[in-house]
Formats: structure tokens, sequence, C-alpha cells
């Protein structure tokens, strides 16, 4: 079950510690997607958050008013919006804070990017347009629906997103994938590696960021606990990669620089 808060925040536009992003925005605390390897879960213990990943969100109800009086108090940057939650989530239907937040940064001249994985995303395409410099990073972590379910139980499906980037694509908004994070033993074999750039090359994208899993003991325990039971082999394989992450990680972009230089992308390696 689902607890939501309405909350109220003492900021919106705070500064971003990720390369070329200046700010960061994110109207919730807290994500509906509930995915597995997430490492933002750590924002759970500072928020006085004891409930699993996924069963919680807070919603900054006045984010839109603070926003509003920040960007007329600080300097223009790029704005990353949703880097420890999506700013997409489900629940962005209804209380529709990334909309209003987008609609500040249109009148204030902020240039900003987009990190989501959800299909709601396109409902905003209109304010999109209406801005010279914005982009879209859409994250497709599998092309495979059984694996996207094990991972990302409560995000939008692999086929939305797929539909989610044609339609951004088709109607001229910068977008790039972001495949992240591969994971070992579902999605790092040739053959997944080949279908997954494969489909993005037949869809028209440009550019993929790649990025490897976080190998965290408490990750790795929490994964290992959920494919146990209907993938036993995958087991042994994910202890291999904890005992020698280094080496595997070492594997993994080899394998990716090697496969990649088959198709016609601009594939960035993020590890």
């Amino acid at each position: 079950m689902l607890a939501i808060k309405e909350v109220e925040c003492k900021t919106a536009l705070n500064l971003s510690k990720i390369p070329g992003m200046t700010y960061c925005l994110n109207p919730y605390i807290g994500c509906q997607h509930g995915c597995i390897y997430c490492y933002a879960t750590f924002i759970g213990r500072f928020r006085n958050h004891p409930e699993d990943w996924g069963s919680f969100i807070d919603v900054k109800i006045n984010f839109a008013n603070i926003l509003s009086k920040e960007v007329k108090k600080k300097q223009i940057g790029l704005v990353a919006i949703g880097t420890v939650q999506d700013a997409y989530q489900p629940i962005e239907a209804k209380y529709r804070l990334t909309r209003q937040a987008i609609e500040i940064l249109n009148g204030s001249n902020f240039p900003f990017e987009i990190l989501t994985k959800s299909d709601l995303v396109c409902r905003d395409i209109d304010l999109f347009k209406n801005h010279p410099n914005v982009a879209v990073e859409l994250t497709i972590t599998t092309i495979d629906e059984n694996i996207r379910k094990i991972f990302e139980p409560n995000a939008p499906s692999v086929h939305a997103r797929l539909l989610a980037l044609e339609r951004l694509l088709a109607n001229g908004i910068e977008t790039c994938v972001f495949f992240g994070p591969v994971i070992p033993y579902f999605s790092d074999s040739d053959n997944h590696l080949r279908r997954y750039f494969s489909v993005m090359e037949k869809i028209g994208v440009k550019k993929v960021l790649v990025d490897k899993l976080n190998y965290f003991a408490s990750k790795m325990e929490k994964i290992i606990k959920a494919i146990g039971i209907d993938y036993p082999k995958a087991i042994p394989y994910y202890r291999k990669v904890n005992s020698d992450p280094l080496g595997y990680t070492t594997w993994l972009k080899r394998r990716i620089r090697e496969i990649t230089a088959d198709f016609k992308l601009s594939v960035e390696v993020l590890f």
C-alpha cells in the first residue's frame, strides 16, 4: 500500500553534484516505481521513512511557489529534473508538480534535462517545444518485459517506454537513452546487448548512455532475494560479480565497446 503525505519544502532548486548540471529539481520524496537496484533509497533514511522504497511518497505541495521565487534570485544554469526520484512517476498525473515546475523554468529561460523512465513525460511535449534548450534522458534498462517486472516492478512497461521514445523523437525533442544499470546475468549477455542496440538503432536513437549496477552489498542481497526463486542459476553469477566487481566491470566495458562498434550509434560508457 502506498503512503502519500503532503509536505512543504523550503527549497526547490538545489545545487547538483552531477557533472555538467548546475541544479537539481525533485518535486517528490520517494518513488513509486520501486526499482530494486535504485541508488536513491538512502533518501528514506534521511527523511525519516523506515518503509520500503516504493511504498511512500511525500508531495511537496508548495514546490511551484518556492521555485517561482528562487528562479528570480539564482543565476541561470542547467537543471536536472528527477535525480533522486522520477519526476514523472504515476502520482505526477494527479499533482502535476513537474509540469508546473517546467512552466516556471520555461518562463525564466533555465535550460533543463529530464531524467525519467516514464512515458508520462510525453504529456509535456507541448512545453518542451516551447523551450529552446531542453533534453530528455529516457531510461530503458532492458527490452525484455519479464526482466523489467523483476527489477522495476511498478515502472512503465518496456513497450510503453519504446512508444514514448518514438513519440519524443518524432516531435523533435532532443532525446537520448539511458541504458542503466546493465543488469548482471539478465541484460549483459551478447544476445541481449545486440538486441538492445539493434532496437535503439531501428527507432532512430542517436545517443545511448550506458552505466553499471552499483555493487553495494545491500543492493546485491536484495537482488539475490528477488531473483532466487525463479532464477537460481543467477545467484552464483551474482556472487562471482560481488567477489570481483572490478574484473566484471572491466569485462562488461570491453564487451559493450566491441558490440556497439557494429552499430551506428553514439554510445557513451559512464563507468
